[in-house]
């Protein structure tokens, strides 16, 4: 049987050595039955460009606009129901004031000396560790 396929774009956004992790609400923890940790983004409404859907998604969550430097992780999952795309993009230079939409109750800035300490998953210090090093190559700075 044919599932429909649902693409989503998700912000790793740095600012100098310190990236943003949002904490997911707990009726959006409660609903999806989820850890809660979390990047900004979402799914492309139809006919929506993926760049523009990763700009609306990440000032709907965050209230921030972000360059975006480049892919980092793309993955897949199929589920019950779809056939989910998540692509995520390194993201720097956040300018606006960080407000979280009632999808989120936190937000941590971590410092990436403090990430492998830090009590976040490690499948999301991984993508983390992959972005910065995206993020890092492309803009030329030295680690």
């Amino acid at each position: 049987m044919s599932k429909p396929y649902k693409i989503a774009a998700k912000a790793i956004i740095f600012n100098q050595d310190r990236v943003l992790i949002l904490r997911k609400s707990e009726e959006e923890r409660s609903a999806k039955d989820t850890h809660g940790w979390d990047f900004p983004g979402g799914g492309l409404e139809p006919s929506e460009p993926l760049m523009d859907a990763l700009a609306r998604e990440v000032m709907e969550e965050t209230g921030l606009q972000v360059k975006v430097v480049a892919p980092a992780y793309i993955y897949d999952e199929i589920q019950e129901e779809k056939h989910l795309i998540i692509i995520k993009f390194a993201c720097d230079q956040p300018t606006g004031e960080l407000v979280l939409s009632p999808e989120h109750e936190k937000y941590y800035w971590v410092h990436m000396d403090d990430l492998n300490e830090s009590e976040f998953p490690e499948w999301m210090k991984e993508e983390i560790r992959r972005a910065y090093r995206v993020y890092t190559d492309f803009r030329g700075v030295s680690r």
